[in-house]
């Protein structure tokens, strides 16, 4: 290694030459374009192995700054690396430059440039690095997670300046760019980073969610990027179990200091292209950009291959990036070494639709393999049919799988194939066969084709994710029993690097990559039991969802057990096993507010109960599908599903079983208008109570929220306060968080409206369903607390309630949840004399009303009519 790179424009080629040969003579070493390139030398990774020199120097001029491809040079330099600017012309230097010591040839005689030069080289060897102020500690930075990048960036210039624009406009919240995979989306990001230093900013964080995987359909999480920003960034030892509180908790932190939050490659935690396509799978994610987008001291930048479909607002800056031009491509090849007409140069970018991985593949294919010569590019068969995003790139990677065929390239390219993520060193270990010499000389050839990153021979190994997504349908494709061994090999490494029953989600991460490794190798029935169930799930503890509150990760965890998400479960396991993670993910995707996705699996499982005569599961089932058929708005459907989880429970016989379901039937009648059967139904269901556990007497838990919203709505406020002052202590005693939150809720609403003992009470109802983390009982507290905050004429406080009630209803398609938000938006704007306002409200509500069948509103709605005049 050599101890200085020269980075120079063509405009100043002498001084670059002369500074080298001085260097030379007193004894250093350098390296230098003009000298020390070869003919068919690749030029990136050329520029790759100059700036691991031990020193960078700037020679600097204006025509340095004008040049297109110099900066990215000195910018690669900056992650922990020495700067030496040399100013050879006078010209405006950067900021960020004025902090290090410059040695200035302008205007000197040679030999007195002579002297100044080596003078200067030798005080910044003794001083070694001159660093800024904010560089040691200030602003505190954590870039780990995001990919590394080619420091070239082509023909971005106004994206760029778009970029730098938004970082100093304080309306400007959030950037999203978007844009098809290898366009270059995450260059142009991290690129921006790395030149425009964020300067102000106290916190820089970035994030990359292709490390769990980038296809579209993979069932990633954004709950291990929210618990390690809270718990290791900020240093919350208890953040919210709820997923929506984590986020705006997160966003809360963020705000406090001006921050940069790079976000990369969010596609594996959003819908794919369909009816909710670009939409958030995790609640907290949508919370935090949306916290963020409607204000933010700082800069939030993300991207993505599909629209950030939740946000909306003055605050974002969208940039839908394109492919390069003709021209910029054309130049691009030019840099990467390829050679040929300039004509020739453009049909190449436009053959392959200027698409910059795929020009950044085809190029070091032409240079490795035909020397540069552009006109081979004939060579490599067309697209044909395929349709695939980076269609382009996949063309070329196939030439690449004939150039390496039978060679350790290949070998490596298939083992990065295996993952879903970066390739870590222990799993790597395990895996090669190759030589260290052997692959080292891989590694080298790969990363001089732009195929993988990596920064040590023995460390981990990345690549984009078209690539590891080609090499991996290669790998199984043409050596299945070898791929599904490798898998095999993954599985036991990682099942024995966790605790045998991890507490934390750090700790169980092994734990995730073992149930995916150990399923791609065929093992889901060892997988189910012996890994999910038993050391994950902790039999019936359910750890990660009532202890961790990751609803998200653990509806990832069942994904690998379907052949299609959430309707095909994988067909060796068992009729039982089937079913039984058919109707997890029901409950995972029910409690995460994805209800419409959860309907399926849910009846997919009810009817396979049934059909197995497992009369205990299948009356559960059924009660959970008329729960979540009631949220969606869908009453009747609702009313049929819990008759027959009734008639279930009772073919079962369990006593507690059957009194459950009679109040789920209560529950649903009650909301189409029959008070008189649902409270036959609750009476009955607290008879059987009582003679069940006679230390248990009256209706606790879910149920008994039931039949006190019935109370409530038959006007026995006394009654309640008895009620549920008693079952809050069985709650206590029990610890669990949601039967505390709903006791919490009928006390606050069993007090007189807008008293101090209710709004203590539904203070405590919110964050206490916030922290029990099922989303679709959050709307009941925030709507009671709204109602509350109306009758105290706190304006503000009921409108932000009922916007976050407005949020989760639409979003999830909670559509009683949603007649209830107009209603009690009609009633607070008719409050504050605003009854124009008030009056499509009223008119959504009723429409509501009759499409779902909701009539228990009916004489709210009256009330309103008559209040609307």
């Amino acid at each position: 290694m050599a101890d200085f790179f020269i980075s120079r424009t063509g405009a100043d080629k002498d001084w670059a030459l002369w500074i080298s040969q001085e260097l030379e003579a007193a004894g250093y070493t350098t390296f230098l374009q003009d000298r020390d390139f070869r003919p068919g030398d690749s030029f990136v990774a050329r520029m790759q192995e100059g700036a691991e020199c031990d020193c960078t120097i700037l020679v600097m001029s204006p025509d340095y700054w004008k040049a297109v491809f110099t900066q990215p040079e000195w910018q690669a330099a900056f992650s922990g690396k020495r700067l030496l600017p040399i100013l050879v012309k006078r010209c405006e230097v950067p900021t960020l430059l004025k902090h290090y010591v410059h040695i200035a040839l302008v205007d000197k005689r040679r030999d007195e440039a002579r002297q100044t030069l080596i003078e200067g080289v030798k005080r910044e060897r003794r001083n070694h690095r001159v660093e800024f102020p904010g560089e040691s500690g200030d602003p505190k930075v954590s870039i780990a997670k995001l990919p590394t990048v080619n420091p070239l960036l082509i023909g971005r210039e106004a994206e760029l300046k778009k970029l730098d624009e938004a970082w100093g406009d304080p309306k400007t919240n959030l950037v999203s760019i978007m844009a098809f995979g290898g366009v270059g989306k995450t260059s142009l990001a991290i690129n921006w980073w790395h030149r425009n230093q964020a300067p102000g900013a106290k916190r820089i964080l970035g994030w990359s969610f292709y490390s769990q995987g980038a296809a579209e359909d993979r069932q990633a999480s954004a709950e291990p990027f929210l618990d390690h920003a809270l718990r290791e960034w900020f240093g919350v030892t208890d953040p919210p179990k709820d997923s929506w509180a984590r986020g705006e908790k997160l966003a809360e932190l963020i705000r406090r200091e001006r921050t940069l939050l790079i976000l990369d490659g969010l596609e594996p935690i959003q819908f794919p292209p369909g009816p909710q396509v670009g939409h958030f799978k995790d609640p907290g994610m949508e919370a935090l950009l949306r916290e963020l987008s409607a204000h933010n001291p700082g800069l939030c930048v993300c991207t993505s291959r599909l629209p950030l479909t939740d946000l909306d607002g003055p605050g974002i800056l969208e940039i839908d990036l394109d492919n390069l031009t003709p021209d910029a491509g054309a130049e691009y090849l030019k840099i990467l070494g390829v050679q040929g007409p300039e004509d020739e140069l453009q049909k190449a970018s436009e053959n392959f639709n200027s698409h910059a991985l795929a020009l950044t593949l085809l190029g070091n294919l032409l240079v490795k393999r035909y020397k540069g010569d552009i006109y081979k590019r004939d060579t490599i068969p067309t697209v044909l049919a395929e349709h695939k995003q980076g269609a382009h790139a996949r063309r070329v990677l196939r030439q690449y799988e004939a150039l390496f065929k039978s060679k350790p390239e290949l070998e490596v390219l298939r083992i990065l194939g295996l993952f879903d993520r970066p390739a870590d060193r222990g799993a790597l270990k395990i895996l090669r066969k190759l030589s260290a010499s052997a692959w080292a000389e891989a590694l080298e050839n790969l990363k001089d084709a732009r195929l993988i990153e990596y920064e040590d021979l023995d460390g981990p190994l990345d690549c984009h994710p078209l690539i590891r997504e080609h090499f991996a349908a290669e790998y199984r494709a043409s050596k299945p029993k070898q791929f599904r061994a490798a898998q095999a090999q993954l599985y036991e490494y990682y099942s024995k690097l966790a605790p045998h029953r991890p507490d934390t989600l750090e700790e169980m991460t092994p734990l995730f990559y073992a149930v995916y490794h150990g399923c791609q190798a065929g093992k889901h029935v060892e997988i189910l039991h012996g890994i999910y169930q038993d050391r994950i799930l902790r039999g019936n503890e359910y750890f990660p969802v009532k202890k961790l509150g990751v609803f998200g990760v653990n509806l990832s965890l069942l994904a690998n057990f379907f052949v299609a998400p959430w309707s095909a479960p994988e067909r060796s396991l068992s009729a039982a096993d089937q079913s039984w993670v058919t109707g997890q993910a029901a409950f995972a995707l029910r409690a995460l507010g994805r209800l419409r996705e959860a309907v399926e699996p849910m009846r997919a499982a009810v009817e396979a109960r049934l059909s197995q005569e497992a009369w205990e599961n299948a009356a559960i089932s059924l009660s959970n599908l008329s729960e979540l058929r009631l949220t969606l708005g869908d009453v009747h459907e609702a009313i049929d599903a819990a008759r027959r989880s009734v008639e279930a429970a009772d073919k079962n016989g369990d006593e507690f079983r059957r009194l459950v379901n009679r109040t789920t039937l209560a529950d649903a009648l009650h909301q189409s208008r029959d008070p008189s059967s649902a409270s036959a139904l609750f009476q009955e269901a607290e008879k059987m109570q009582s003679e069940w556990r006679p230390d248990y007497p009256i209706l606790h838990s879910v149920r008994g929220y039931r039949f006190c919203d019935l109370l409530l709505a038959l006007g026995e406020s006394e009654e309640v306060l008895r009620r549920a002052m008693q079952t809050i202590e069985i709650a206590r005693r029990n610890k669990w968080l949601l039967d505390i939150a709903l006791d919490h809720l009928s006390l606050g609403r069993a007090h007189s409206p807008g008293s101090a003992q209710a709004a203590g009470e539904l203070d405590a109802a919110v964050d206490g369903l916030r922290t029990a983390g099922t989303l679709h009982h959050l709307p009941r507290g925030l709507l009671a607390r709204a109602a509350h905050f109306r009758h105290t004429h706190e304006w503000d406080k009921a409108q932000h309630d009922l916007d976050e009630v407005r949020v989760l209803a639409t979003r999830c398609g909670m559509r009683l949840h949603l007649t209830d938000y107009h209603l009690e938006q009609a009633r607070l704007l008719i409050d504050q004399q605003r009854r124009p306002e008030a009056k499509p409200h009223y008119d959504a509500a009723k429409k509501l009303v009759e499409e779902t069948g909701y009539h228990r509103r009916d004489a709210e709605l009256l009330q309103i009519a008559g209040d609307l005049g």
